[in-house]
């Protein structure tokens, strides 16, 4: 490799570097940020008709934690489609005496309790809940834990929750710049859904969501070519210094 293309390569990770540092998060809930990459279409439990064609089923997510002294190491777990993320950390759950592991698991529900009134569920309701080994007793949850959500094209306002007593809406915060995920702080094991108010309406989009959508992106692209326009100019800089000067004809 020359001298020039290391020099490129090294700005092109310096750029690189800073973007990452300037785009970085580290508040929770977590909320999917960053580099808008369209995500594939959004699988449907129960697609509605002029989606079935092409609709692909929602996959599910499962994950095993080691238990020490009767708490759960902390983690988390998604499903396969990534259209629902689950953390916690150490200390969220605790398990029964004599647990070894507790196995957590996100599941698309195709029966889910039916919305209350003047409330619209928008996509797949997900169930989620853990388990301590070996026997499948309960595990106690000790605080909440972060779960983000993606909701299909529409309508959105929040994030619902049933724990088998009746959906409760709850304080969720949306991701910006339009993308199509939720986060809310998960008070327990149960059912969780994407919810609207009944007839609403997908609202409209600015030229200023669109724009910020794509900022990220060429934010990062003007970093890599300012530094490596900056590298090239020093490497052609650097082999002016080096180069022997030229002798004079004798005449």
């Amino acid at each position: 490799m020359t001298r020039t293309r290391r020099a490129g390569m090294a700005a092109l990770a310096l750029g690189l570097a800073a973007a990452a540092l300037l785009h970085g998060r580290l508040a929770a809930p977590p909320v999917y940020d960053g580099i808008v990459v369209p995500p594939e279409p959004y699988r449907w439990e129960s697609p509605p008709p002029n989606l079935r064609a092409g609709n692909k089923p929602p996959l599910s997510g499962d994950t095993t934690l080691p238990v020490l002294n009767g708490q759960v190491a902390g983690g988390g777990v998604q499903t396969a489609d990534n259209q629902v993320v689950i953390y916690f950390g150490p200390g969220t759950f605790k398990a029964p005496a004599g647990s070894q592991t507790v196995t957590c698991t996100i599941a698309p529900d195709p029966s889910p309790p039916p919305p209350p009134p003047g409330v619209e569920i928008r996509g797949n309701v997900y169930r989620i809940g853990c388990v301590a080994q070996p026997g499948g007793a309960p595990v106690t949850l000790a605080s909440s834990y972060h779960l983000t959500l993606r909701f299909p094209p529409g309508a959105f306002k929040e994030i619902q929750y049933n724990d088998g007593g009746g959906w409760r809406a709850l304080t969720t915060l949306r991701a910006p710049g339009g993308d199509p995920y939720a986060s809310v702080n998960a008070p327990g094991f149960g059912e969780y859904a994407a919810t609207a108010p009944s007839g609403a309406a997908a609202p409209g989009e600015s030229i200023f969501s669109v724009l910020g959508r794509y900022l990220a992106f060429w934010g990062i692209l003007a970093f890599v070519i300012l530094f490596g326009a900056i590298a090239v100019v020093q490497e052609l800089r650097r082999r002016r210094r080096r180069a022997p000067p030229r002798r004079k004809k004798r005449s």
